[in-house]
C-alpha cells in the first residue's frame, strides 16, 4: 500500500479538525500527515512546486497532486463508508466546489482564530505524522 501524504496547515483549526477526523476513520493507517509550517512542509512545497500562495489542505498521492476540494474529495474515497459517499460531490464542478472552499479558507482564521495548540497525539498516531526531512524519508516508502 502507498502512504498517501496530507499537507495542511497547522495554524487552522479547520484543517486540525479534518486531520482528526482521518485519524479516527483510517482504520489502515495509509496517510502521513505533514503541516505546512514544518520543515518537511517546506520540502514538499519544493519538491512538488506548490506556490506560496496555496495555503489549503494537499494530497499527494503517487505523483498526482489535489489540492482545496478535490484534495478533501480524494481522501474520501480512501476511508470507510459512509463517508467513501462523500466522492459524489465530485459532479459539483470543480470551480464551484474551490469558490465555497476559498470563501470557507479566507475566513477561516477571523471565524476560528488561529490555532494557539492542538490535541497531542498519541504514541500511535505520532507514527502518521511527519515534521521533518529526517521523518518523511524514514516514514514514506521511496517511490
Amino acid at each position: 500500500m502507498q502512504v498517501k501524504l496530507i499537507v495542511f496547515d497547522g495554524e487552522c483549526h479547520i484543517c486540525d479538525s479534518f486531520v482528526q477526523f482521518i485519524l479516527n476513520k483510517d482504520k489502515e493507517n495509509q496517510f502521513l500527515f505533514i503541516s505546512l509550517q514544518s520543515e518537511a512542509g517546506e520540502f514538499i512545497r519544493r519538491k512538488y512546486r506548490v506556490p506560496d500562495d496555496i495555503d489549503s489542505v494537499l494530497l499527494i498521492d503517487g505523483e498526482k497532486i489535489f489540492i482545496k476540494s478535490d484534495a478533501a474529495l480524494q481522501v474520501a474515497k480512501y476511508i470507510s463508508s459512509p463517508w467513501r459517499m462523500l466522492t459524489a460531490g465530485k459532479f459539483i464542478p470543480y470551480f464551484i466546489r474551490d469558490t465555497l472552499y476559498d470563501f470557507v479558507a479566507r475566513n477561516r482564521h477571523k471565524w476560528f482564530e488561529k490555532k494557539q495548540s492542538c490535541r497531542l497525539p498519541t504514541a500511535q498516531e505520532r507514527k502518521q505524522f511527519a515534521e521533518t526531512i529526517e521523518d518523511l524519508e524514514k516514514k514514506k516508502p521511496s517511490e
